[in-house]
C-alpha cells in the first residue's frame, strides 16, 4: 500500500466502512483451502487475538459510495482496501493496549458522540415506533385543511401587454378585423416573454400568480370574471402593471379533492402531527418528572441576531430543572445557537427565534437525560455507527502520538530544502520579440531592408509604419514571454525559432527566415525580464506542509511495521479472488473511457486479461488497453509495445487486421490525415 497520512486513511474509513471488531466475529476463522472457493470466513490477515476474514474485506467494500466500488472489486482494489484495514487493526491493538480508550480525553469525545446515540434510539423507541395514525386523526387533518386538497383552476389565455392605452385600442382593432392574436401580440406586446409565446399564457391557476406576469391582483380578479366567456375580448384595461388586453381561451374548473382520493396521501401528511403529539405528551411527562421552568423574563431578552450574550446574564439560567444536565444558562443557549450552521441559524432568526431555540435544545436534553437513566446504551452497544464513531475518537489519537507528535521540521530543514530545489522557486527569464509576417521571401527582403534602417537609428515611429505597411498580421507583432525552450509562445514548437531569440542579444534583428510552420518572418529582440526568484520566507510556509507530510509518511510506515511486528500482523493477498465477471468489468472499463478515467479503464481491462485468458474476454480487452494507451493517453511506444505483443498472442481473430493497421499507423507509415481529400 502507498502510505498516505492516517489522519486521511481513517477519515476514509470512517466514510467508506464500517468496523471490523474482533469481539464481535461470531464466524470461525478458517484457513483458505480450496483456492478457487470464495468463504466469509476465509483469513485475509490474522494478528494476535484476531483476523480480517473476506466477509469483513466485502463489507467495507459495500459501504463505499456505489459508483466507486467496482474499482475496489478488482484484485487490486481488494488488495488495498485490505491494506488499510490491517493498518486500522494493528493502530487499534496498540491504543487500546495503551489504553487510549480509557483517557479522559477521548472518553469525553466519545461522550459527547454519544449524546446523540441516546437521544436518535430513545425517540424511536418512544415516539416514531408508536406513532399509528388512526381513521379519524386522517378525516379530522383533512376536514381542518381542505383548502391544501383543492384543485385549482387551469386558464389560458390570450394576451398582450400595451405601450399605453391608444396602442391597446389599435391591437383590439385589429384582432376585430380578424387578425391572430399572434401576429397581433408581435406588433404591440411590451411583454416579451409572453410575445416569445405568441401571445399565449397557460397554467394560470387564480393563486395570485400569473405566470409570464407575475402578481397582479386586479387582473387576475378580470380574468376570473370572464372564464365563461370564451375568446372574447377582453381590454382596455389598466392596472399597476400597464395596460393589458386578453381573451381566456381555455378554462378547466377548479375542484375539491374529496376524502376518498387523498387518502394515499394522508398517512405522509398526519405522520409528523401524531408524532409531535407523542413527542409533546412524553416531554412534559419528563419535565414533571424534573420539575423544568422555562424562565420567560430570561428568554425575552435573548437576541439571536447579536451572535453574544449580555455579560449580566449569561450565567443566568433561562431554564432550570432539579438534574443539571438539563438546566440552561443564557450563554449555553447561544453556544448551542453558534454551533449551527447559518442555513440552520436562519432557521430560528426567521422562526419562533430564542424560543424556538431553547424548547429544541431543551427537549434534545431531555431525552438525553432520561434515555441515560433508563440505560439505553444497552440498544445501542453493537451499533455499527456507534462503534465507528468511537473507533474513530481512538484512531486519532493514537496516530496523533504515535505518529504526529514524532514529527518535527526545522526551519533549517526547511531552507536546506529550498537551497537544494532553487530552480523550483525561480521563474526563468523571459524576452519580448517584434515579428513581421510575409507571405514571400521577395517582399521579406524589401521590408527588412527598411526596417534595418529604421532599426539602426531606433525609429520607432518609422518601424511601426512599416510593420502597418508590410506584416500581413500586424495585430500579433509583439510577442511577450518567450521563454529559452524551443517554444515560440503563441506559436508553438520552434526550436531554431527559439535559439535565434537566446543566442543573440536584446536588440538584436533576424535575418529573413522561414519559421517550423513555413512561414517567412524577421524580428528583433525588444527586451528581457530577469528571473525571478521567489524568497524563503514566501515559501517557507509550503515547504513546512511538504516535508511535515513526507516525515508523516515515512513514520506511519515506520510505525506501521513495526506493529506488524508487535503484534504478529500476517496478510495472505495470494487469497484475494476477483468479485466481477468480465462483462462487468467491460462496462466498468467503458464508463470509465466515458469519463475519461483512462488510468481506471487500464485498470479493468487489466483484470480481465489476468483473470480471464480464454481468448475471447482477453482478447478483446488486449486490443482495447493498447487502443486507449494509443488515442487517448498518447504513448505511441508503450501501445506500439502492446499491439506487437497482441498480434504476437493472437494471431488470427477479428481484431487483427485493426491490430496490424495501428502499428503501421503509430509507426508512421500510413498518413492519417484525410483533411486535404
Amino acid at each position: 500500500m502507498h502510505p498516505s497520512s492516517f489522519r486521511a486513511l481513517i477519515t476514509a474509513l470512517a466514510l467508506i466502512a464500517a468496523p471490523m471488531l474482533v469481539a464481535e466475529i461470531v464466524l470461525v476463522p478458517t484457513a483458505v483451502t480450496n483456492q478457487n472457493r470464495l468463504n466469509d470466513t476465509d483469513v485475509l490477515a490474522e494478528y494476535n487475538g484476531g483476523a480480517i476474514l473476506r466477509s469483513d474485506l466485502d463489507k467495507k467494500i459495500s459501504k463505499i459510495p456505489p459508483n466507486a466500488q467496482g474499482r475496489y472489486r478488482t484484485v487490486e482494489g481488494q488488495i488495498q482496501v485490505l491494506d488499510i484495514m490491517s493498518v486500522e487493526e494493528a493502530f487499534m491493538a496498540k491504543a487500546l493496549q495503551l489504553g487510549i480508550d480509557k483517557e479522559p480525553e477521548v472518553a469525553e469525545k466519545i461522550n459527547s458522540g454519544l449524546r446523540q446515540f441516546y437521544i436518535q434510539e430513545f425517540y424511536t423507541r418512544n415516539v416514531g415506533n408508536l406513532v399509528v395514525i388512526t381513521e379519524d386523526d386522517k378525516r379530522t387533518y383533512y376536514l381542518e385543511n381542505k383548502a391544501a386538497f383543492y384543485l385549482f383552476p387551469n386558464i389560458s389565455i390570450n394576451y398582450l401587454q400595451a405601450e399605453n392605452e391608444e396602442q391597446a385600442r389599435l391591437a383590439i382593432q385589429m384582432l376585430n378585423k380578424g387578425d391572430s392574436f399572434s401576429n397581433v401580440s408581435d406588433l404591440y406586446n411590451m411583454n416579451t416573454y409572453v410575445k416569445g409565446l405568441k401571445g399565449v399564457v397557460k397554467n394560470i391557476r387564480l393563486n395570485g400568480n400569473i405566470p409570464g406576469i407575475g402578481n397582479d391582483l386586479p387582473l387576475e380578479n378580470l380574468i376570473a370574471a370572464n372564464l365563461e366567456k370564451l375568446n372574447s375580448i377582453v381590454g382596455p384595461v389598466q392596472t399597476s402593471t400597464g395596460w393589458h388586453v386578453f381573451m381566456v381561451i381555455e378554462h378547466v374548473a377548479g375542484s375539491q379533492r374529496d376524502y376518498s382520493e387523498v387518502q394515499p396521501e394522508l398517512d405522509q401528511r398526519v405522520r409528523p402531527l401524531v408524532e409531535r403529539r407523542i413527542l409533546n405528551e412524553l416531554t412534559d411527562r419528563i419535565k414533571a418528572k424534573y420539575n423544568v421552568v422555562i424562565k420567560d423574563d430570561l428568554l425575552a431578552e435573548i437576541d439571536l441576531k447579536v451572535l453574544k450574550a449580555k455579560p449580566e446574564i449569561e450565567s443566568a439560567l433561562v431554564v432550570t430543572s432539579s438534574n443539571p444536565e438539563i438546566s440552561m444558562s443564557v450563554k449555553q443557549a447561544y453556544d448551542s445557537f453558534n454551533r449551527l450552521s447559518q442555513q440552520e441559524q436562519l432557521f430560528y432568526t426567521k422562526g419562533g427565534g430564542a424560543a424556538q431555540l431553547v424548547e429544541q435544545e431543551l427537549i434534545r436534553n431531555l431525552l438525553f437525560v432520561e434515555a441515560k437513566a433508563l440505560n439505553y446504551e444497552q440498544y445501542f452497544q453493537g451499533n455499527e455507527e456507534y462503534e465507528q464513531m468511537r473507533r474513530y475518537f481512538i484512531l486519532n489519537v493514537a496516530f496523533r502520538r504515535l505518529v504526529l507528535d514524532a514529527i518535527k521540521v526545522s526551519s533549517e530543514e526547511s531552507r536546506k530544502y529550498y537551497d537544494a530545489r532553487l530552480s523550483e522557486y525561480t521563474s526563468p527569464a523571459s524576452r519580448a520579440i517584434q515579428v513581421l509576417w510575409f507571405k514571400n521571401e521577395k517582399t521579406a527582403n524589401r521590408a527588412w531592408k527598411n526596417f534595418k534602417r529604421a532599426h539602426k537609428l531606433n525609429d520607432e515611429k518609422r518601424m511601426q509604419s512599416l510593420i502597418a505597411e508590410y506584416s500581413t498580421r500586424p495585430e500579433q507583432a509583439l510577442l511577450d514571454n518567450q521563454y529559452n525552450n524551443g517554444v515560440i509562445t503563441g506559436i508553438g514548437q520552434d526550436a531554431d525559432f527559439s535559439k535565434r531569440i537566446w543566442d543573440n542579444p536584446v536588440g538584436y534583428l533576424s535575418p529573413v527566415f522561414t519559421t517550423a510552420k513555413g512561414e517567412v518572418v524577421f524580428f528583433r529582440t525588444t527586451k528581457e525580464n530577469p528571473e525571478i526568484v521567489k524568497p524563503f520566507t514566501e515559501m517557507e510556509p509550503r515547504i513546512f506542509g511538504i516535508l511535515k507530510k513526507e516525515k508523516e509518511t515515512s513514520q506511519q510506515q515506520k510505525v506501521s511495521q513495526e506493529l506488524f511486528e508487535e503484534f504478529n500482523l500476517r496478510k495472505y493477498p495470494e487469497r484475494i479472488r476477483l468479485l466481477l465477471s468480465a462483462e462487468e468489468l467491460f462496462n466498468l472499463a467503458d464508463n470509465s473511457a466515458r469519463n475519461r478515467s483512462f488510468n481506471d479503464a487500464i485498470t479493468f481491462y487489466n483484470q480481465i486479461i489476468q483473470n480471464y485468458k480464454n481468448n475471447t474476454d482477453d482478447y478483446k480487452a488486449s486490443f482495447m488497453k493498447a487502443f486507449i494507451i494509443a488515442e487517448e493517453m498518447k504513448n505511441t511506444d508503450l501501445a506500439l509495445d502492446l499491439f506487437k505483443a497482441f498480434v504476437k498472442d493472437f494471431p488470427t481473430g477479428d481484431l487483427h487486421e485493426s491490430a496490424q493497421f495501428m502499428i503501421e499507423s503509430l509507426e508512421g507509415n500510413i498518413d492519417l490525415n484525410i483533411d486535404g481529400e
